[in-house]
């Protein structure tokens, strides 16, 4: 049975999924031949980890105890019985994280798993790669920062994995990374890169309240922790910039040209007032004439 050591970096719905999936496939690992074995999980403001981070792990029980806590709105630090685990915070949780990496990457290919809605990652990831760490991402951000962390993040295809960026779990990542490794070129992407969006398009056209909708949508867990980078089309942005530099383009994100919603909406709303100012004036020069 091969044991893969996991660091949990972000621990929102997305980290509390990952959890529980973790706890859901325990057995189907096991015909694998693999355990996964979660050694520490961070949120934005602490570490949790096991004392022995060599041989022991966080127990089923405890991730669920975690989810639970996480899902309160209460930081990790609350957590009461921490049996044979400790908490680290701020600048000493990220100081103890570079000294698991260092212990646990070479020697036995640790995995970062970044489900973080964070830019601030990017240099932990990328300290993670020079110890020898597997790194896995949910978010978008540290791909999309400059194209200098990019390379740096994917210097090396066998450590870095970011198929739930774009395409939910569709393998699109994956996909392309075949069609390229054949010889064949890629001319162009046509999709929907917002699951989020289309939703909400589809609920207002079922007559629902806007405002419903979004919060919905975001009860559901399909927009981002923000949901205005869904509906101002960051989240579209960044996934659009992830495949274009999959694709080999050398392009930042100033280079994509965006129109959001919100600005679209803005628009209407200056539209309005202009409307409503004439009207007004319009009234107020027939009350002086009669």
């Amino acid at each position: 049975m091969k044991s893969i050591p996991v660091l949990l970096i972000g621990c929102g719905g997305v980290g509390r999924q990952l959890f529980d999936h973790i706890v859901a496939c325990r057995s189907l690992h096991s015909k694998q031949g693999i355990a996964l074995r979660v050694v520490g999980v961070c949120d934005s403001r602490s570490l949790l980890a096991v004392n022995d981070i060599v041989n022991s792990e966080l127990k089923d029980d405890l991730l669920k105890e975690i989810c639970k806590i996480k899902s309160s709105g209460s930081s990790l630090s609350s957590l009461m019985d921490l049996g044979q685990c400790q908490i680290f915070k701020d600048s000493e949780a990220r100081k103890k994280v570079i000294d698991i990496a260092s212990l646990l990457g070479r020697s036995t290919g640790l995995v970062l798993a970044d489900c973080s809605a964070s830019s601030e990652t990017v240099e932990l990831l990328k300290q993670g790669i020079d110890l020898g760490c597997c790194i896995v991402l949910a978010n978008k951000k540290p791909l999309t920062s400059k194209i200098e962390e990019f390379d740096k993040l994917t210097s090396d295809f066998r450590h870095i994995r970011f198929e739930s960026t774009v395409g939910a779990g569709l393998p699109v990542i994956a996909s392309i990374t075949r069609v390229l490794s054949s010889g064949d070129p890629i001319c162009r992407i046509i999709g929907s890169l917002s699951g989020t969006l289309g939703y909400v398009m589809s609920e207002l056209e079922d007559g629902k309240v806007f405002s419903f909708v979004v919060k919905e949508a975001k009860r559901l867990g399909y927009t981002e922790p923000d949901p205005r980078d869904d509906l101002g089309g960051m989240d579209v942005a960044r996934k659009a910039l992830i495949l274009a530099r999959l694709l080999g383009q050398r392009i930042n994100s100033e280079d994509i040209k965006m129109t959001s919603s919100t600005m679209v909406f803005h628009c209407l709303i200056e539209k309005l007032e202009r409307k409503l100012q004439w009207l007004l004036l319009k009234e107020m020069s027939y009350d002086m004439c009669v």
